[in-house]
């Protein structure tokens, strides 16, 4: 996977990146929003973005969303 993300931090990304809150990730991947949080966070450090916005960037330049 680009930038060395797992499945489950492409997921993530997927939904972050069209917009969804952490809450409605975490419903939508039934997991805790803690636990979405740190997906939400672990994915930043990996591809070195510090926002949504930048990291919905990324997604996009690197075809992980169209």
């Amino acid at each position: 996977h680009p930038g060395g993300l797992s499945d489950r931090e492409i997921e993530v990304l997927r939904l972050a990146a069209k917009g969804l809150s952490t809450n409605v990730i975490a419903d939508k991947l039934f997991i805790s929003p803690k636990t979405a949080d740190n997906h939400i966070q672990h994915v930043y450090t990996k591809i070195g973005v510090s926002t949504r916005a930048a990291a919905a960037l990324w997604a996009m330049q690197n075809s992980v969303v169209s």
